[in-house]
């Protein structure tokens, strides 16, 4: 058979639908592709990401003859020159070899072969490719492939999946081409959406849209929980392989080895990836094995991490089920090298380490929950590590604004672990207790810091500092002062300077709340100077922000700024919210007294968004008071009067009244309000503030501000 003489489109299968997305890379295929250049490239990807279909496309665009050969059948026992011939039509010749009646049958003439689906047998077509392109110059070769052919001559060109843009117009188009119709735009949402979850697969993204041409777009999207059994088109021609997603994966898993089956497998308890050191806690870890995985397009390497697409986890996670041993062993395994992340970021994350453990507890929070998962259900025997992962994680949760989640964390795992030792669960109930006093729960919090004392009877300290806090927020400030001084004498006599500073930080800001505003700039020039030795950038950023609130009210602006945006820099740096949120708040104060009225309302809205969603009130409400002022100065003195009473709804619910340094500003303000208004308008925008949600009520506000002159 001569190339020459070969039918084109014979030879080639012909597409029932249009190629969407792949333009640069069967333009980059086309330029690689020349017999004075590359004359043999691979197209590498995971399964269902498109590499017959794009191979098609650049053969499809030759100029010379191609020859498409598809090997999913060939037989790896089966010399591949052998399956070639026999797919080519052409006869045996009894006196030559097979390869070199391949040769012959190929001919002399420039050619395009086509060989698909190389990864089962790839050994074989690598022989088979380096001794055609050796006899043949002006052959070229095109494969396809989940791993590379590893032959000197070849040029790898990586097969990513579909960018989230372009994966939703495939979807769109596939959806006209069965329905006639376009996507609604109500629907476009829930398109995107499994369009992601499929990681933009073309496979996958084509056989949903085929999906939710028969049933619906939000429906195929709320079926996707079970997606080897959703995303199936029996009907379809070709191989299974490209008919249905859980058939693509199949035929790569089989293609493993045992121990490599097995550590695809288990890796599927990672969440979000994984670091070359947690992998190897695994029980069929081996470095060459990931290599292997990664070679094989079924793991994924992005610089120091490892992961897999969406779908391959979901396919190895299925796999894992039917090993319930294995499955078992394999999340212990997981959650316990976690635990100890934890345990070991929750002793560093207050020194010279902190940004390095916050951004490492970050990248790992989808596996941090998901050992929580796993510890709060395991089977077997009392242990009590998920106590302890809750009570580790607890000053993550207060950094990142998540209080409420941290709460639920150590409530459930001290319900599900009454008889775990004492100090363990001390821990847990002291942990719980500072998260219910950030959240303004502060019956709580007393409560939980009397049963940790009652537990550890020798941690009065952590006892006596939280009792410190939520007296001071409660305006009670001698108590405070009280309990503040006597936790600061234990600690500096156990010789613990980061507690120290801490406590003496405290009541530095006991003092400035309470109106001792040169007690305070003692206390917190002393504790920012511990901080500063210690390497603890956010508490010496906390201690700024505390010197900053005592100038702003001493009436020194141009020091206070100058803290603030020290303090709200490093603050953003650590994206650490409460501190963000409180910097925003003093520096539109600091506005305020300044005249600044836009600037201030654009940071004290700001500073209440972040309050309110790290669910601090006892703030939330003090911006309101100070929004409020704002406002009023803004010539709409009703919707202050309504700002002021929805911060008053808030004191009387967390039982907390306007601290001392605060109050003859609001007094101010209302008694200017009630001066400009009637009494009855005062009263009706006081009760209108008082039941309206805020978020309602805020928008009220977004008219600029007049000058300040008014």
């Amino acid at each position: 058979m001569d190339p020459a003489a070969a039918s084109h489109t014979a030879t080639l299968p012909r597409p029932l639908t249009s190629l969407v997305g792949r333009d640069a890379e069967v333009r980059t295929a086309a330029r690689l592709l020349t017999p004075s250049g590359t004359r043999l490239v691979s197209l590498v990807g995971t399964a269902g990401c498109g590499k017959t279909r794009l191979a098609i496309a650049v053969a499809a665009a030759e100029a010379d003859p191609v020859l498409f050969v598809d090997l999913s059948t060939m037989d790896p026992a089966t010399g591949a020159a052998g399956f070639v011939l026999d797919v080519l039509g052409a006869a045996r010749r009894p006196d030559l070899d097979v390869t070199d009646t391949l040769l012959e049958t190929l001919g002399a003439g420039p050619a395009l072969l086509v060989l698909d689906n190389c990864e089962h047998v790839a050994d074989a077509v690598a022989g088979l490719a380096e001794r055609l392109l050796a006899a043949k110059p002006a052959l070229r070769l095109l494969a396809t492939s989940r791993q590379s052919l590893a032959v000197a001559a070849e040029t790898v060109l990586a097969v990513q999946p579909l960018d989230p843009g372009t994966a939703l117009r495939l979807f769109e188009t596939r959806m006209y081409e069965r329905t006639g119709r376009p996507l609604p735009e109500t629907h476009r949402a829930a398109a995107a959406a499994i369009c992601d979850a499929l990681d933009g697969l073309p496979l996958a993204v084509e056989l949903a849209a085929a999906r939710a041409a028969l049933l619906s777009v939000p429906e195929v999207r709320r079926l996707l929980a079970d997606r080897f059994r959703v995303l199936a088109d029996t009907k379809a021609g070709g191989p299974e392989h490209h008919r249905t997603l859980r058939a693509a994966l199949d035929w790569s898993y089989q293609l493993l080895s045992p121990d490599k089956q097995a550590l695809l497998r288990q890796l599927a308890v990672f969440q979000g990836g994984w670091t070359a050191e947690a992998a190897t806690v695994l029980p069929g870890h081996r470095p060459d094995l990931v290599a292997a995985l990664t070679d094989r397009s079924l793991v994924l390497a992005d610089r120091d991490r490892g992961r897999m697409l969406q779908t391959v986890a979901a396919y190895a996670a299925a796999r894992l089920a039917e090993t319930p041993d294995e499955a078992r062993a394999a999340r212990d395994a997981h959650a316990a090298h976690f635990l100890a992340v934890a345990e070991r970021a929750a002793a560093g994350i207050r020194g010279p380490d902190q940004r390095r453990w916050l951004r490492l507890l970050a990248l790992e929070q989808d596996n941090l929950r998901a050992a929580m998962a796993w510890l709060s259900r395991r089977p077997g025997g009392h242990v009590e590590e998920d106590l302890r992962l809750a009570t580790a994680m607890a000053p993550f949760q207060h950094f990142t604004g998540v209080y409420d989640l941290g709460r639920d964390w150590l409530a459930a795992a001290l319900d599900r672990r009454p008889d775990a030792p004492a100090p363990i669960r001390a821990a847990a109930a002291s942990a719980a207790a500072t998260l219910a006093m950030l959240a303004c729960d502060y019956p709580a919090a007393a409560d939980l810091a009397h049963r940790a004392l009652a537990l550890a009877a020798d941690d009065r300290v952590r006892l006596l500092t939280l009792l410190g806090s939520v007296e001071r927020e409660r305006a009670a400030y001698d108590r405070s002062r009280e309990h503040l001084d006597e936790a600061r004498a234990l600690y500096r006599a156990a010789g613990d300077a980061w507690g120290e500073g801490r406590v003496t930080q405290l009541a530095g800001a006991t003092a400035w709340l309470s109106g001792d505003l040169d007690g305070a700039a003692a206390l917190l020039a002393e504790s920012l100077a511990a901080f500063q030795d210690l390497a603890d950038d956010e508490s010496a950023a906390s201690s700024s922000t505390h010197l900053g609130a005592v100038a702003h009210f001493r009436g020194d602006q141009l020091t206070a700024r100058r803290h603030l945006v020290d303090a709200l820099d490093r603050f953003t740096e650590l994206s650490f919210p409460e501190g963000i949120g409180w910097a925003q708040d003093l520096l539109g104060r600091v506005d305020l007294a300044e005249d600044r009225l836009l600037s201030a309302t654009e940071r004290l809205r700001s500073s209440l968004t972040i309050h309110r969603r790290v669910g601090d009130r006892w703030r939330s409400a003090s911006v309101l008071e100070a929004l409020a002022e704002a406002r009023r100065r803004s010539g709409d003195p009703a919707h202050a009067a309504a700002l002021l009473g929805a911060a008053d709804v808030i004191r009387e619910e967390i039982g907390a009244p306007t601290p001392a340094c605060e109050l003859p500003s609001r007094q101010h303000t209302e008694a200017a309000l009630r001066a400009a208004l009637p009494l009855e308008t005062f009263a009706r925008a006081h009760r209108f503030g008082a039941r309206t949600p805020v978020d309602e009520l805020l928008p009220l506000s977004s008219a600029a501000p007049v000058p300040a002159t008014l």
